[in-house]
């Protein structure tokens, strides 16, 4: 394997641009027809983004709590750059109450927890400055998504996995399973075994973490924690549209009159 400041480099190259567009274009567009290595894994998902200029994705996540198994579903819209809306639903019953929206209109995020009618208006959360500089060693340096999701959620891991590349899969083994069908889509499975973790309860020699690379897109649509044998926490893509046609009210949130505003 190889050592694991090359797996995901995080500067990446200089990107041309889309004839016609301010993007950026994605150095590699497909897959090898021959299994890729796990670098060009790594760097095929993270431009996954780049290859479209809008999309819908839903992902079904099943977690194992002390309580028992929680069910959520995450509703994802993008349009580049700058406009996003996630949408995470509790439970399996349809109508809910229990949802929250993060909405991210070019600088301004909104948030609304409809179950406790909380809504929320902020400035968008940069990095700091400094955060890309060459001078970094590779292990700290950031990468900026053309467009931004809500940090550390499942949204954001899943088309923006440059983090859980480097800070989480890397530093346990790693290796290629094999494909296997997710949602309809041939998928690339690649397992870290026993990888490091900042939460002690599974930081353990049996804890083992599969994901699953489209092939055709890149993006990840597969997470899958074991610890002991046992999966504490499923979660995949069970709809990806990829360049919809998406309205302009997707990106707009009414509030209800008895909504209370934090910010």
């Amino acid at each position: 394997m190889p050592p694991m400041s090359d797996l995901v480099p995080a500067e990446p190259p200089t990107l041309p641009a889309i004839p016609g567009q301010s993007l950026p274009a994605p150095v590699r567009v497909v897959l090898p027809e021959a299994m890729p290595s796990i670098e060009e894994l790594f760097l095929f998902a993270r431009e996954a983004e780049l290859r479209v200029s809008a999309l819908r994705m839903v992902i079904e996540e099943q977690v194992m709590t002390a309580r028992g198994e929680e069910r959520l579903s995450h509703e994802i819209w993008v349009r580049h750059p700058g406009q996003a809306r996630v949408m995470t639903k509790r439970g399996s019953e349809m109508p809910s109450r229990d949802y929250e929206v993060w909405l991210l209109d070019t600088d301004a995020v909104t948030t609304y927890h409809a179950a406790r009618k909380l809504a929320s208006r902020r400035p968008r959360q940069r990095h700091v400055v400094g955060f890309d500089e060459a001078d970094l060693p590779a292990f700290a340096r950031q990468r900026e998504p053309l467009t931004a999701l809500p940090p550390g959620s499942l949204a954001d891991t899943f088309i923006h996995p440059h983090g859980l590349f480097r800070h989480v899969l890397v530093t346990g083994p790693l290796r290629v399973l094999g494909t296997q069908e997710v949602g309809g889509r041939e998928a690339i499975i690649v397992r870290a075994s026993h990888p490091r973790t900042a939460k002690v309860l599974v930081d353990r020699p049996d804890h083992s973490l599969d994901v699953g690379i489209g092939r055709a897109a890149g993006f990840l649509v597969l997470l899958e924690e074991r610890i002991g044998g046992a999966v504490t926490r499923h979660a995949e893509v069970t709809d990806l549209d990829l360049d919809p046609a998406i309205p302009p009210a997707t990106f707009e949130l009414r509030l209800p009159a008895d909504a209370r505003r934090l910010y």
